[in-house]
């Protein structure tokens, strides 16, 4: 285990973004992020530049037995060298893990193919003055990777236990090479899952998944995040049962405050007892999805919003301070 780098204690509401930002200029988006958010920024996602840094593709490379299919990935597990390629993950993954393998690791890095912001804010950041308080990075959540890359019978990978294994080891491969690039450049570390996907559990989709599995999977990348000594949190959307992932290992929750502060007031008791252990709150204050509100939201109105929902959590019982 890594010594955790030390974050603030009080994040106090300094600003970060999701990740990606609708620019094809590389330079440019990652301008915009360490300008705008220099207290805690995170490079920057270009799902505009092809679909190899769509969210469903970007954290794929090292996996075994993908093949591309108009412009998506899926397991191909009929291929003949299917099972020597899982021989080969499962050795790059155990050399990696156990013997500290740093060309086993490479071998789940990301390259400028397929997260070209990466590279430019591992150059850029040094550069920053002042230094910042943290950096983010962020992976697909093991959830929603497996629920959404399918093999070649259309079939989720998720229920399938062989495949679920490597798409969730993937995801821990993926958090730990970004954990250990991120940490070289001083400032603490928080790597955030995107679990959109998640919204829909506990609907008639996901009836065969339980809780407890999504509970598991997540806790299993957190721990290895946690173990090289950064942050380990989590974004979702809109009304996510949030009391399922306060019961998790996670540190930070990013939850949809504009549009969707009810969703986190649902759950007083497990709120609660999230905070008591010391985890943050991420306030998704700034709408990004509705153009007509994003044009017309000022500072001031959206200081409001986010005191509105302070207030409402107040209400519950929660000290304001």
């Amino acid at each position: 285990m890594i010594p955790a780098q030390q974050p603030p204690r009080e994040p106090r509401c300094m600003a970060t973004t999701i990740g990606s930002l609708p620019h094809t200029d590389v330079a440019r988006g990652t301008d915009l992020v360490l300008r705008s958010t220099p207290r805690i920024p995170s490079w920057v996602q270009f799902p505009k530049r092809g679909y190899k840094e769509g969210m469903m593709v970007q954290f794929t490379e090292g996996m075994p037995g993908l093949v591309e299919r108009n412009e998506r990935m899926i397991f191909d597990t009929t291929a003949d060298d299917f099972t020597d390629q899982l021989t080969d993950f499962y050795a790059r993954y155990l050399a990696a893990t156990d013997a500290g393998d740093a060309e086993a690791l490479d071998s789940f890095g990301l390259s400028p193919d397929c997260a070209a912001g990466f590279a430019e804010f591992i150059e850029r950041v040094p550069r920053m003055a002042p230094a910042p308080t943290m950096l983010k990075g962020q992976v697909t959540g093991p959830f929603t990777l497996g629920i959404n890359l399918v093999d070649q019978d259309k079939r989720s990978a998720y229920y399938d236990d062989q495949l679920r294994d490597v798409v969730i080891k993937t995801v821990e491969m993926k958090a730990l090479w970004q954990t250990g690039r991120l940490r070289q450049l001083g400032p603490p570390v928080m790597i955030l899952l995107d679990e959109p996907s998640l919204l829909g559990f506990g609907s008639q989709t996901y009836l065969t998944v339980s809780r407890e599995d999504v509970i598991r999977d997540i806790n299993q990348v957190a721990g290895v995040i946690h173990d090289h000594g950064a942050l380990a949190g989590v974004h979702c959307e809109a009304n996510t049962d949030w009391s399922l992932l306060m019961e998790t290992d996670l540190d930070i929750l990013d939850f949809d405050a504009y549009d969707h502060m009810q969703s986190i007031t649902l759950y007083p008791a497990e709120l609660r007892a999230f905070l008591d252990r010391g985890g943050w709150l991420g306030w998704g204050i700034v709408p990004t999805l509705d153009k007509e509100a994003a044009a017309t939201e000022t500072v001031a109105s959206l200081l409001k919003r986010f005191d509105d929902g302070v207030s409402r959590l107040a209400q519950k019982g929660f000290d304001r301070e």
